[in-house]
């Protein structure tokens, strides 16, 4: 389906209705379009939002409450959490059996961790275990409705008593629709691998479990997404709030043993931390990828000891306003106390006018709400209340006198003017604890706002947020925005106003992936390698992680191949220049990628706000750039996949190539292709000089990337290229903006012109 039948706010195509819930159990690996590229911002990755199922929300909540009323506590006291193994239980002795909490640190049951024994069982199993799947789509897709409609109410439930969520409902509505485009991108995944131009990488994967959204993230996404084309799921098990993950682990199981799966597909690991690390340390080659959704400090802890992991981060939420308004307050407080700061969307950082006070602050959360349970919560569709006093995190110490308490709330701020300055350069998060750090410097005029962009912009790119919220007076937002969208070039940002009654203030706590709200939670850039193999976007294929190409069919793409395509001629001339075959065909992948995902750049989103999408360029910043450094061994071939991102696209004026003076093979290549007429920067030097240019300018650099050398790979074997997606956002922004009216056609026109978005060279 051609990418412009997307362009406006609807989706073409029948809308699902005979469920209750989701698609209809029928819906197997055949589908009406066999041949897609799943990789994002594609024409028809694009396509993949259309046919998208209307959940049943009432009797989501109605089936969780049944569900609740009716849970005896007793039962995870007495079947405790357990290993299981080809789907059998590994019950230990009286001695391991141990008391689980949930997030809020109340004892909910027991748990049995594994023996010396078992865990010897367990490792041996994930070596050697292979499986004897390709494709078992119309099974596990079965399971997948079951879980979305009579196990829906369980689901949402049980991570309500062990996570203390108070709107699972959402994440189950998000779940159902957002499912049915994954489903698509992993048929198209897998129809390249029919046809011979991928290899999907079917080692048993590690899924580390998330607390507040493990049921579309790690049920769904992670393990359900990868066990449908045949790749072995180990489910890791928690420290804390085990509980809910461990009871759909145990479902799945039996519920793949009724479809006649082999139960050794799925296995659940109840151990102590010390030995989780033991057993994935011994896998580091016999297993695939590890995928985690965690704060970055666990996430480069976890990444320094295996280093083929896949994980999703954290970051300082923020939002900005010119105006302290009553909405924009309510705004404020909701984004910050979201699921008790529980949310990964959930709001650390407000900038707001240079007039606001501590006192302004404190009024500000006077309205903020206590509630007692999450179920009463669920019950009542609330989602921003606070559990008071929680045992769960601990709060900012009082004594350290840096954040003030509210004085009836429990709630943490604390009021200055310049932008946060943590030690390490990482805000602590304060996970489940409403704290918020206020930045009162904006100006009252903005003719005065720049100096304020300009240093906003630099932290934003440094700390990285998930998630930014604008807000301003509507006649002065829109400027606001695309200065911040176009410096920063974040996954998400949202613009909403002070005075229109239409369109409300943003909050930080809002993106709809089904709705091609599409997010992720990007590490910053130049350190991305130290929490993970590849950034997370969703939606998107979770197997194409642990994808790479067949050399044959690289091997066999010709420059013939970008005919059609908006390749420019100077890339072409490039592309004559590469001496192996299979980095040529790669480069020519990349090359056709980028023009079609280019071709309409960006693509407008659905639902009830108004969103754009795509590819973007480097942050805009003045002086911000990407650092290509190339050692002495790196050659011609080495740099070209990166290189041509840049070299054929709008970007290339944001890149600066960095090369050894010893380098001489290379740089005779560089001289042919006379890339100063390019506006592309290239400086000979040193290691020496580099190493101290760096610690000069490292704060203009957005990414420093040092291209690796196929001289340091060991033994012949062939290489490995990843998917295009993958590939690309390892160096160029994706995502989304949106303004939080419906139906914005001055917001579509005004930031579809800016100069962001990525577009393929002339």
């Amino acid at each position: 389906m051609a990418s412009n039948n997307f362009i406006g706010n609807r989706r073409l195509g029948a809308i699902k209705s005979a469920h209750v819930y989701g698609d209809s159990a029928t819906t197997t690996a055949t589908s009406h379009i066999l041949k897609r590229q799943f990789n994002f911002a594609s024409s028809q990755y694009a396509s993949c939002f259309d046919e998208i199922p209307t959940p049943n929300v009432d009797k989501l909540r109605k089936d969780a409450v049944a569900y609740l009323d009716s849970f005896d506590r007793k039962s995870w006291y007495d079947d405790p959490v357990c290993s299981i193994l080809n789907g059998e239980k590994l019950v230990a002795p009286p001695s391991n059996l141990w008391i689980t909490k949930n997030s809020l640190s109340q004892a909910n049951g027991n748990q049995y961790y594994a023996t010396p024994d078992q865990i010897q069982s367990l490792l041996k199993h994930i070596q050697t275990y292979h499986s004897p799947y390709i494709d078992i789509r119309p099974q596990v897709r079965r399971i997948e409705q079951k879980f979305l409609n009579e196990y829906a109410g369980l689901l949402i439930g049980n991570q309500c008593l062990d996570f203390a969520k108070q709107d699972g409902v959402t994440e189950i509505e998000e779940s159902i629709m957002a499912n049915s485009v994954e489903r698509k991108l992993n048929d198209a995944l897998f129809q390249d691998e029919q046809d011979g131009k991928v290899v999907i990488t079917r080692k048993p994967v590690f899924v580390s479990c998330v607390s507040n959204f493990t049921n579309f993230l790690d049920l769904f996404r992670k393990t359900i997404r990868n066990l449908e084309l045949g790749i072995p799921c180990v489910v890791l098990g928690r420290s804390h709030t085990i509980q809910h993950s461990y009871r759909w682990s145990e479902l799945l199981v039996d519920l793949m043993k009724e479809e006649g799966i082999e139960p050794g597909m799925v296995t659940y690991l109840s151990c102590q931390l010390e030995d989780i690390k033991y057993i994935t340390a011994n896998c580091t080659e016999c297993a695939g990828m590890l995928y985690t959704t965690c704060s970055r400090e666990l996430a480069k802890s976890i990444k320094s000891n295996y280093p083929n992991t896949i994980s999703s981060t954290g970051g300082p939420n923020t939002l900005i306003t010119t105006e302290w308004t009553k909405p924009v307050q309510d705004a404020i407080r909701t984004s910050a106390s979201i699921e008790c700061a529980g949310q990964c969307t959930a709001l650390r950082h407000a900038v707001v006018p240079e007039t606001v006070q501590l006192e302004d602050v404190e009024a500000m959360f006077n309205d903020m709400a206590h509630v007692t349970s999450p179920v009463d919560a669920l019950t009542k569709s609330s989602f921003d209340g606070v559990f008071e006093s929680h045992g769960g995190t601990s709060p900012p110490s009082p004594s350290n006198g840096v954040y003030t308490r509210h004085n009836t709330k429990d709630a943490y701020f604390k009021v200055g003017h310049a932008l946060p300055s943590p030690e390490n350069d990482e805000m602590e998060e304060y996970w489940r604890k409403v704290v918020v750090d206020v930045t009162n410097s904006v100006p009252a005029s903005m003719a005065n706002k720049q100096k304020l962009i300009k240093n906003l912009s630099k932290w934003l790119i440094r700390h990285q947020p998930i998630s930014l919220a604008i807000n301003g007076k509507r006649s002065q937002v829109l400027d606001l925005g695309r200065n911040l969208f176009e410096n920063t070039s974040l996954v998400v940002t949202t613009i909403g106003s002070t005075d229109k009654e239409d369109a409300p203030p943003a909050m930080t706590c809002q993106a709809r992936p089904q709705d091609a709200e599409c997010f992720g939670e990007f590490p910053p850039r130049k350190e991305m390698s130290l929490y993970t193999k590849y950034p997370v976007i969703i939606p998107s294929s979770t197997p194409s992680y642990d994808t790479c190409y067949q050399n044959k069919y690289l091997k066999s793409l010709t420059l013939e191949d970008l005919d059609g395509t908006s390749c420019p001629a100077c890339a072409k001339d490039w592309l004559t220049e590469i001496s192996d075959a299979a980095t040529r065909g790669y480069c020519v992948e990349l090359i056709r990628y980028l023009s079609d995902a280019t071709k309409e750049n960006p693509k407008r989103g659905f639902g009830d706000r108004t969103s754009l999408w795509g590819i973007q360029r480097t942050p805009m910043l003045e002086g911000c750039r990407t650092l290509l450094r190339c050692g002495s061994g790196v050659s011609f071939d080495d740099l070209s996949s990166v290189f041509l991102l840049f070299y054929s696209t709008n970007a290339r004026s944001q890149v600066e190539l960095s090369v050894d003076e010893s380098n001489k093979e290379l740089l005779d290549s560089l001289m042919k292709h006379d890339l100063d007429s390019h506006v592309f920067k290239v400086i000979v030097e040193g290691k020496d000089t580099f190493e101290h240019r760096l610690k000069e300018e490292e704060d203009d650099l957005y990414n420093i990337v040092r291209v690796p050398s196929s001289d340091n790979e060991e033994g012949h074997e062939e290489k490995h290229f990843p998917m295009p997606g993958q590939f690309v956002s390892l160096y160029l922004p994706m995502g989304h903006i949106k303004s939080t009216m419906k139906n914005d056609e001055e917001f579509v026109k005004f930031f579809g012109q800016s100069e962001a978005w990525l577009k393929m060279a002339s």
